[in-house]
């Protein structure tokens, strides 16, 4: 089984780092493929790629890329995943930084694969090798099912641990491949760059509310309203 396991460069985001541990728990049924579309090609990203003992390394770079939007990202993630034989691909459910969560269901758009969020678990089926069973969080419970590939699972920011790799599997000197539009298929008019309007989540600020007395309230409550 092919696994891609999408990561943001330079600094992948705690959500995707999430999704790559829990990839690697798979185990030796699953072949890994990290990959990265734009930014750089060094970086965080590609540390923790090699790290995973990840048996491919890709990064979608091209001059015209620049700062792409999350369309023009869904789109060249799904050609990687076509590119790469993936039948499952494992993405963070949104950034660390705006936060709106719009890749992975652009990806599994371009994909024509059906997706599923907030996934905290993924296991191999005993029954039929071409699904996976998942466990997700879902109106206040875990669910567990079985989902047929290829599809897009979308991990949480949840507690992640990177297991080790020992000596036959490290892939600390992995050679990133480095793709084209043209490898992918692509046209250069098809990339549509991210529009500077979305900015980046800040915290919202908190003031001090001026307590309401119980009078104020009861003339707030028994105010009459108009028939």
């Amino acid at each position: 089984m092919i696994v891609l396991v999408c990561l943001e460069s330079p600094n992948p985001s705690r959500a995707s780092c999430a999704a790559l541990s829990l990839a690697r728990g798979l185990g030796p049924a699953a072949q890994i493929i990290a990959v990265s579309a734009g930014g750089p090609t060094h970086g965080r990203w590609l540390d923790l790629a090699r790290q995973s003992g990840a048996h491919r390394i890709l990064h979608i770079g091209d001059a015209i890329l620049g700062h792409p939007d999350f369309l023009t990202l869904g789109m060249l993630l799904a050609e990687a995943a076509r590119y790469s034989g993936a039948s499952l691909v494992l993405t963070g459910q949104s950034s660390d930084g705006e936060g709106q969560g719009l890749v992975p269901a652009a990806l599994a758009h371009n994909l024509h694969a059906p997706i599923m969020s907030r996934i905290e678990a993924v296991e191999v089926s005993q029954e039929t090798a071409n699904a996976v069973v998942a466990t997700t969080y879902a109106d206040g419970r875990h669910v567990r099912f079985e989902v047929a590939m290829p599809v897009v699972l979308s991990v949480p920011p949840i507690l992640w641990v990177l297991p080790g790799t020992d000596a036959a599997t490290d892939a600390s000197q992995q050679a990133v491949e480095s793709l084209t539009l043209s490898q992918l298929g692509l046209d250069q008019s098809r990339v549509v760059p991210r529009p500077d309007l979305l900015g980046t989540r800040v915290p919202a600020t908190v003031g001090k509310a001026r307590p309401v007395s119980f009078d104020e309230a009861a003339a707030i409550l028994l105010r009459p309203t108009l028939a």
